[in-house]
């Protein structure tokens, strides 16, 4: 059986944003995204929407088997992409401050409960 620690399942969020970011331009997505505090929000984000959809993984038992959860429902690790795609679209579109100076920014100026309440399914295709 495998060792999963919340230390694991955080690094499984960690990875699964950097890859999905990695698919993104360098500017303006990967540059907002490289300030860490802002990255950190953003994996705040996924961790709560996650624990929405899945009551059970706000048991901390629960959450450091993230890892197993995700190998064995495709609809989770659905959700997980969708969240993380979600969150860098209302970053770029809401934080016009990230682009203009990244370097400058101490604290984003959003909460997760922002993101929260914001980030919403997009089903038009048009």
């Amino acid at each position: 059986m495998m060792n999963c620690t919340v230390e694991s399942a955080n690094q499984v969020l960690l990875e699964k944003l950097d890859n999905v970011l990695a698919s993104y331009p360098t500017y303006p997505y990967q540059v907002a995204l490289s300030n860490e505090k802002v990255k950190q929000l953003l994996l705040d984000y996924v961790e709560v929407k996650l624990k929405q959809v899945m009551p059970s993984l706000q048991s901390p038992g629960h959450w450091r088997r993230l890892p197993h959860y995700l190998s064995q429902l495709v609809d989770l690790e659905l959700r997980l992409d969708s969240y993380i795609y979600w969150g860098i679209e209302y970053i770029i579109q809401n934080q016009l401050e990230l682009l203009v100076e990244p370097e400058k920014l101490a604290q984003p100026s959003w909460s997760v409960e922002d993101m929260t309440q914001t980030c919403m399914p997009s089903y038009w295709f048009g």
